[in-house]
């Protein structure tokens, strides 16, 4: 499912000042856990990718349950939520290994870079920059299949 121009824009921008979109995810046993992230992208108009910022709840819920939702703010009352299916494609996957048809060595590639060279996510938080790669462990993949918009 395409994603709305005007929502792609602000989730390719994904900087603090403009955006902060909210992944929500569950467990079995009904137990909802919620991560923000001022730090998005989008692969093919389709796909919203995020980083793994310490998010080990976030973690066990795609693992045992790949429902999710997003929720975004826009900042000019606004609002969007986008209902679909989300999943990790972490080091150690091989670069083969296809999640929602994104190979795991390109998005690795792309966004996961987390040797000592990349610039530390602390120090981008603080600086309000989105850093040049997500410097963590892994990639959040969010593939939506309902989008509602609330506008004023």
């Amino acid at each position: 499912m395409k994603l709305p121009a005007r929502l792609v824009t602000h989730l390719e921008a994904g900087v603090p000042d403009m955006l902060v979109a909210y992944l929500a995810t569950s467990l079995l046993d009904g137990r909802v856990n919620l991560y923000p992230t001022p730090f998005t992208d989008v692969v093919y108009d389709e796909l919203v990718v995020m980083p793994d910022l310490f998010t080990q709840k976030t973690k066990v819920a795609l693992n045992e349950n790949g429902a999710a939702a997003l929720s975004v703010d826009l900042g000019d009352d606004t609002h969007w939520l986008l209902q679909g299916r989300a999943d990790m494609v972490q080091w150690g996957h091989p670069n083969a290994f296809r999640l929602f048809g994104l190979p795991a060595g390109k998005v690795l590639e792309q966004w996961g870079d987390w040797e000592e060279s990349v610039e530390p996510v602390l120090d981008a938080l603080e600086a309000a920059a989105r850093p040049a790669v997500f410097a963590q462990r892994g990639v959040i993949i969010f593939k939506p299949e309902h989008i509602v918009e609330v506008a004023p």
